[in-house]
């Protein structure tokens, strides 16, 4: 038969043992929750900033392959300007959590560090040591693009350069004249709103695919 006191002293150890692992189970959601945050806020600039520009440009609908010209080029530096604002914007997240863990032990301090750092270190490391792949939106490739624009390749009479998902193309006779996948270029989206935010967001302004092959 067992004694009150030992009934009782197992009582407390499953009700203490019990208490820790929900306290564990609450930090862990307060840290995933915290690192969704600030991995969302730092990339988020990317889909907003290039879309609520007070002047529009002049540029096909998505998703139609853009002509090279200098609407696409406008176009290009302003979603460069907003892929590197991601820079600022998520150093906020950083020092709200290095505020909270230096005041005390925290795991939502831990999340935000976490998830900001987490999207900045991918914004400075080079994809490539090619320079118009280096990133996104590269300004080797912004100026490839100009240069397509300025002096169009004879490759028949009528020369048109457009952008499409693989690569640079003529839209005459198809001549691939830059083997550069097409990153987001921050116009307004045809498919559902979320579905777009999500896919921007996640392949961060990355091309959807890979570069066609020179030929």
């Amino acid at each position: 038969m067992i004694s009150p006191r030992a009934w009782t002293r197992s009582r407390l150890s499953f009700v203490a043992y019990e208490g820790s692992e929900m306290s564990f189970s609450v930090e862990i959601t307060r840290f995933v929750v915290a690192l969704s945050i600030s991995w969302f806020v730092t990339r988020i600039p990317l889909f907003l900033l290039p879309r609520i520009a007070l002047h529009e440009l002049p540029l096909v609908d998505h998703p139609t392959s853009p002509p090279v010209n200098e609407a696409l080029i406008l176009q290009l530096l302003r979603v460069r300007r907003a892929y590197w604002a991601s820079i600022p914007i998520g150093l906020v997240p950083i020092a709200l959590g290095l505020l909270m863990i230096i005041q005390s032990p925290s795991s939502f301090g831990f999340g935000l560090i976490v998830g900001a750092s987490w999207v900045l270190i991918a914004r400075i490391t080079p994809f490539t040591l090619n320079p118009t792949g280096r990133y996104p939106y590269a300004m080797g490739l912004i100026h490839e693009l100009n240069q397509i624009r300025l002096e169009p390749t004879p490759c028949c009479a009528d020369s048109s350069p457009i952008w499409e998902i693989d690569g640079v193309r003529c839209a005459s006779c198809n001549r691939l004249l830059l083997a550069e996948s097409r990153p987001d270029i921050g116009r307004r989206r045809s498919d559902k709103f979320l579905l777009g935010v999500m896919r921007v967001i996640l392949l961060d302004g990355r091309p959807f695919t890979d570069a066609a092959e020179e030929e």
